[in-house]
């Protein structure tokens, strides 16, 4: 039988073959925690990379956002300035029209309003002619003494003259012969003063004839006159 020495070693003293298995192990646990510290080093410098690409493109984006919204900024300024230079030149333009549009309807409108206006006094005065007309006449109708006053008027204001006759309708003078003569009778009137028939004068009408001239003084006469007035 064969016998095999081995080394004495105490309990605390490892045999190499632990020694080099605990060394292994050691030096295997090293690598890998180094490994792993590596790994993660390169994921963390991977994401930083990403962050710093990703914010370097949101900045680019950005500064080119802005960019274009400067450019837009600028564009619609200029285009609102050129708008508000278009629109203040039509607004001066229409507004210089607008005046002499207005100033010409007011013109116009002046014209039309005096045209209406005398036509309205036109109116009125014919209106009022043609009353007083129908008036005169019935009140003639009645009582002819008006023609009588109509004719003191007509005498009087031509009593320079020297010679005066007073011209009548037959029916007139055979109505108001007398008192055409006291008339005539005052001192203030030329001594040459009669009263004559005259189919040709109208039986609402006075004429009064002196050398050189006559004076008519009847119905249509008295509406001249007040015509004239109301003009």
């Amino acid at each position: 039988m064969a016998i095999v020495l081995k080394p004495n070693r105490t309990a605390d003293q490892p045999d190499s073959a632990d020694a080099a298995r605990k060394v292994s192990g050691l030096a295997g646990f090293n690598l890998d925690d180094l490994a792993d510290q590596g790994r993660l080093r390169i994921d963390q410098c991977r994401e930083e990379t990403r962050k710093i690409l990703e914010a370097a493109k949101n900045e680019s984006e950005k500064l080119r956002q802005q960019a274009k919204q400067q450019g837009r900024q600028e564009g619609l300024a200029s285009a609102e300035n050129e708008i508000n230079q278009r629109v203040k030149k039509e607004a001066e333009k229409l507004a210089s029209d607008s005046l002499a549009t207005i100033h010409q309807a007011v013109q116009q409108l002046h014209v039309t309003y005096e045209s209406w206006m005398q036509q309205y006094a036109d109116s009125l005065s014919a209106i009022a002619i043609a009353a007083a007309e129908k008036i005169v006449k019935q009140k003639l109708e009645q009582d002819q003494t008006t023609l009588v006053r109509w004719a003191e008027e007509a005498v009087y204001s031509a009593r320079s003259a020297s010679q005066l006759t007073i011209a009548v309708h037959p029916e007139t003078l055979a109505n108001l012969g007398q008192t055409f003569d006291e008339l005539l009778a005052s001192a203030d009137l030329p001594e040459q003063s009669t009263v004559e028939a005259d189919e040709s004068v109208a039986i609402d009408a006075v004429v009064i004839r002196q050398p050189g001239g006559q004076i008519h003084a009847g119905l249509t006469e008295q509406l001249e006159r007040l015509r004239e007035l109301l003009s």
